[in-house]
């Protein structure tokens, strides 16, 4: 049950910092919300009417206690820029596209990381060297460079995937979706292949594993009974830690790709000054982290039952 709790108290802290963090975001934009948005060419009266009609004339205390209710309430709120629009529905059109994008990439991180980090250890040291060569120049590229090369090299000079947009049916949406996901990995796959290379090479020299070997056990056996499992526990680690960035990253590629995901809609919204749709996403995209980094204790301890004494 601690677990749990600690999940829905974490929930409810970043929803508390995220709303008061943003509401006092809008308090200093440019001196009000209303005067940032209608420009300095709008009128007084225009900018106190458009601050009545956002609360931001209230005080600071009302207007976080106004916010929260309304979430309390799951109601996020409507676009300025689109009144009839609410929040909840924005959120709800982009959010299988990113969670489809930010998914794929798990997957290509996971089974190309693991399988290079053990490659890696387990191989030449030639085969080492390479692996964790490749490993430090992927993670010095960042994703929207990455996004980029990908673009120009895959999709346009070897025409393998399509250079953006989005198909909005499955199976097709597959073949828009691998070359983003491919540019987000590079955040992950990197870190995955490096901690799994050096953990697999301290256990390679265990005595359990030396015993495995003189027990006549052939290497593909030891590799994933005996080392795998022991590898996927700083793995889980770092994908909890790495959840804030690969949501992060997955707004920058989708801008880049032309994505009608969450970045398109929050690049829309920062546009056109949208303060209640930028607020609605700041707040889902940080509970999804939360939600995230809970999964993955769960996981660690399904992986390890040893730590569930302790939790």
């Amino acid at each position: 049950m601690k677990r749990p709790l600690r999940a829905l108290r974490d929930v409810g802290v970043v929803v508390l910092l995220v709303v008061t963090f943003t509401t006092l975001l809008m308090q200093f934009a440019q001196g009000s919300p209303g005067r940032a948005i209608l420009g300095p060419r709008a009128s007084q009266d225009q900018v106190d009417a458009l601050n009545h009609t956002l609360g931001a004339d209230r005080p600071v205390i009302e207007q976080i206690g106004s916010s929260l209710a309304g979430y309390v309430r799951l109601d996020l709120g409507h676009s300025l820029s689109n009144p009839e629009q609410s929040v909840a529905g924005l959120a709800a059109g982009a959010l299988p596209v990113t969670a489809s994008i930010i998914g794929l990439t798990l997957a290509i991180s996971l089974v190309g990381g693991v399988l290079a980090g053990l490659a890696g250890a387990l191989s030449r040291p030639s085969v080492d060297r390479a692996v964790s060569a490749a490993a430090v120049s992927i993670l010095s590229i960042p994703p929207f460079a990455l996004a980029l090369l990908l673009i120009v090299g895959v999709a346009i000079g070897l025409g393998l995937a399509p250079a953006g947009g989005w198909a909005g049916s499955w199976p097709a949406n597959l073949s828009y979706a691998w070359l983003p996901s491919l540019a987000l990995s590079g955040l992950l796959l990197p870190q995955i292949a490096r901690t799994v290379q050096q953990r697999a090479r301290e256990l390679a020299g265990e005595e359990f594993i030396e015993a495995g070997e003189a027990r006549g056990l052939s290497r593909s056996r030891l590799t994933f009974r005996h080392i795998l499992p022991n590898v996927l526990l700083p793995v889980i680690t770092i994908v909890g830690f790495n959840a804030s960035f690969l949501i992060a990253g997955a707004v920058v590629v989708e801008a880049v790709f032309g994505v009608p995901g969450f970045g398109q809609v929050l690049s829309t919204a920062v546009s056109e000054r949208d303060y209640p749709v930028i607020q609605g996403l700041a707040l889902l995209t940080a509970v999804t982290v939360v939600l995230i980094n809970f999964l993955c204790e769960v996981l660690y301890v399904v992986a390890d039952p040893r730590t569930r004494v302790a939790s």
